[in-house]
């Protein structure tokens, strides 16, 4: 037997007694255990990151650099007191899309930011997925489009977003918005045909109140000479952070060139890196900065680790689904080789399983997408490409089978379950190659 294999008995006691976390995230031993010595280097668990990403969020960091943020207490409703979106001096249209979707009560990033925007003024949302933070910033923009005067013949607001999967939900969620405003919009992004290239192209030249992209797919057209911003007066920057990761800095910076001074910009991210900082800095003008629930999982998540050796992953992932019928669970994995890899092997094992990953085609991604929400498909296996922007409020389970690679990761991962109030279950799995680049943060 290779010193690397468990036996029947070290792989049951392995998968049926995962380390054990309290309701705060923190390990802890079980009652009555001691913890084992060992001579391997001590790696932070993925709670210790995500407890130590909390409180340099909750650090104010102070720099020579940093851009000028006002803030104004006076709009931060206290957290026991409910706003509700009629409260809000959001357009009559506006409103009757959200009473007939059911919407009443605003989320705390909708209550503080969606007053700001109304305004005019630039801000800065420091707020996770799942927070509420896509209304937070189309409601008021659909009501300004929609009250104020502004040419039916330009692109008056920008959304940019760092995938197609975020922009694909943006859309959607904007044509529920928007149903009683007569609001023009179109999405824009890659990885679809040429016929969908000139339907974008055609739609800039009729004039569009809202264009929802990613940056890649606006450069082409900018570059084309298919698209003319010389008068958007409104662009905001979704999970400006993950574009930031995603190298789309000087594209994002050449789009903003485009752009007149006089506008209104917004900027939502997950953490406020020096990147965001430097941003904001350079294109915007006083932004109000709002910050809600900072890199903090949902509390009804049940979080537990599983320290394996690295080719003990995937028996012990079996076990997992051995113990009940996997049902709605996500399956992170670092780089997409692996995911196909393990995709065949729990498919030979008669798992009901999808990979989801870059190389694949739109059409191809939007299929494994659609038969995951529709239940076609039990375990989705997905690189990072999934670990925001998917809008989908019952899964069940997030399987860490590779260890993210930062906190705000982590955070983002396991976010996919627990929403809308539900309880969900997050498991990592820490093996060899794990440990040594958790010692590295």
């Amino acid at each position: 037997m290779s010193e690397h294999e468990l036996t029947p008995a070290d792989l049951q006691h392995t998968a049926e007694n995962p380390q054990s976390t309290d309701k705060n995230g923190t390990l802890s031993p079980e009652k009555g255990e001691q913890p084992t010595p060992t001579a391997e280097p001590t790696a932070e668990t993925p709670q210790q990151l995500e407890e130590n990403a909390q409180v340099l969020a909750e650090s104010p960091q102070v720099s020579a650099e940093s851009p000028q943020v006002s803030t104004d207490d006076s709009a931060e409703a206290p957290a026991d007191e409910t706003v509700y979106f009629e409260d809000l001096a959001l357009s009559e249209d506006v409103l009757d899309a959200l009473w007939d979707m059911r919407f009443k009560k605003c989320t705390p990033v909708q209550a503080r930011c969606i007053p700001h925007l109304l305004e005019g003024k630039d801000l800065i949302g420091i707020a996770q997925t799942g927070t509420g933070k896509t209304a937070a910033y189309l409601l008021p923009m659909l009501s300004v489009l929609r009250d104020q005067p502004h040419p039916h013949d330009a692109v008056n607001c920008l959304i940019m977003s760092p995938t197609r999967e975020l922009a694909q939900q943006i859309d959607q969620a904007l044509q529920g918005f928007a149903y009683y405003t007569r609001t023009n919009s179109v999405a824009v992004y890659g990885g679809n045909d040429g016929i969908r290239f000139e339907q974008e192209r055609k739609a800039f030249a009729q004039g569009a109140d809202i264009i929802v992209a990613t940056p890649g797919r606006l450069i082409s057209h900018l570059q084309l000479g298919n698209l003319d911003l010389s008068r958007t007066t409104h662009i905001i920057l979704d999970e400006a952070d993950r574009m930031l990761d995603m190298g789309f800095f000087d594209d994002i910076m050449t789009i903003i060139k485009q752009l007149p001074a006089e506008r209104q910009t917004v900027l939502f991210s997950a953490t406020m890196p020096p990147e965001i900082a430097k941003m904001a800095r350079e294109v915007m003008r006083d932004p109000v900065e709002i910050k809600i629930a900072v890199s903090k999982p949902a509390e009804k998540i049940d979080q537990s680790i599983y320290i394996c050796r690295d080719n003990d992953k995937t028996p012990i992932l079996k076990h997992i689904f051995s113990e009940g019928k996997p049902e709605r669970v996500i399956v992170f994995i670092s780089s997409k080789q692996r995911v196909k890899e393990l995709n065949v092997i729990l498919k030979r094992r008669g798992f009901n399983c999808a990979a989801m990953h870059s190389d694949l085609e739109q059409s191809e991604r939007d299929e494994v997408m659609l038969g995951f929400k529709q239940r076609k498909i039990d375990i989705l296996i997905a690189t990072d490409i999934v670990s925001r922007g998917i809008d989908i409020d019952d899964i069940q389970m997030v399987i860490n089978y590779d260890a993210p690679r930062d906190p705000e990761d982590y955070v983002h991962r396991i976010g996919r379950t627990a929403r809308a109030g539900r309880a969900g279950r997050a498991i990592t799995l820490i093996g060899e190659k794990d440990r040594l680049s958790l010692n590295k943060n």
